[in-house]
């Protein structure tokens, strides 16, 4: 009996039901679910950015700039009269340098004209140096690539004490008027913004007085169209040697051309020849502030356009960058 009882013992043993283990002691708090990240809804548009508002290219802006005194028409010298001989001459010129802006002086009504037609990638400033856009006489004239720049304003003034045509020239009855004509230019590639001035100071007049003051205006007119910082070409007949010690403060403020070029053809290249091989100067300039010139160059050839003078002024150009 003792045997048997023994034996199913044993056999209960070995027949039961595997069990689980006993959880761990909690210390008699409930277990808590741990957290899930809830993914947020994802909006059916995302959201607008903010449109960047819009800034200059900062590319550099790179052309090729020109100042010619043409000679008005009716300064008319027996071999190089402008419908006969000089208009075909610069047309030719200006087909071979291919300036991108030129700023002319003395240019008339009918010159103008004659140079419209025949060069259409051109857009034409001007206005004439009396006032009266009736009359033909002496224009200041810029010619500029609209392909490549746009005109967003331009401006005028004339040296004399109130900056009119028929203002008082500070007492030197020996002068003829003289005028500015300046452009603020943007660039249509980059949108960068520049100035170019267009400018013919005094031939005849008291060194003393009137040119004097054609620099301190032209000087003020500048730092309040383009200010310090801003990108300024000032061009043109000046009537003065580079070394007048009138123009120093021109020097002071911007670099010049023939002086600063990387490559240049000199300072004392002779740009007025007024037709002859004596008694030359330099008279025409190319002025310039925060920009720089790769290259300086006097158009003075006496063979390519047909003619030994296209002008009693040789037309001279930089390649300039900003």
């Amino acid at each position: 009996m003792k045997k048997l009882f023994a034996v199913l013992v044993l056999a209960s043993f070995f027949l039961a039901p595997s069990c689980t283990p006993a959880p761990q002691p909690d210390n008699g708090q409930e277990q808590e679910e741990p957290d899930v990240p809830v993914t947020p809804d994802t909006p059916d548009t995302p959201p607008e950015t903010p449109e960047t508002p819009d800034t200059p290219d900062q590319t550099p802006v790179s052309f090729r700039l020109m100042s010619f005194n043409i000679l008005q028409a009716t300064s008319e010298t027996e071999g190089h009269e402008w419908s006969k001989v000089r208009k075909t001459a610069c047309l030719k010129m200006f087909r071979d340098i291919k300036p991108d802006i030129v700023c002319i002086q003395e240019a008339r009504k009918t010159q103008c004209s004659d140079l419209e037609a025949p060069l259409p990638q051109y857009k034409q400033v001007k206005y004439p140096k009396d006032g009266i856009e009736s009359n033909g006489g002496q224009r200041n004239l810029i010619l500029y690539d609209n392909s490549k720049f746009k005109l967003l304003e331009w401006d005028k003034y004339w040296f004399s004490v109130d900056g009119t045509p028929s203002g008082d020239r500070w007492g030197d009855a020996a002068t003829t008027q003289k005028m500015t004509i300046f452009i603020k230019f943007e660039h249509k590639a980059t949108g960068r913004v520049f100035w170019v001035y267009d400018t013919h100071f005094f031939a005849k007049c008291n060194l003393e007085t009137s040119r004097p003051h054609c620099v301190e205006m032209s000087l003020a007119s500048i730092k309040k169209q383009a200010g310090d910082d801003g990108t300024v070409f000032f061009c043109g007949d000046l009537n003065m040697e580079p070394s007048n010690s009138v123009l120093k403060p021109m020097f002071d403020y911007m670099q010049h051309a023939a002086t600063d070029a990387e490559v240049s053809d000199g300072v004392n290249a002779v740009t007025y020849n007024g037709f002859r091989e004596t008694n030359q100067k330099v008279l025409d300039h190319i002025f310039y502030r925060n920009a720089k010139a790769h290259t300086y160059k006097v158009v003075n050839s006496q063979t390519a356009y047909g003619t030994n003078w296209i002008s009693d002024h040789y037309p001279i150009y930089a390649d300039v960058e900003f």
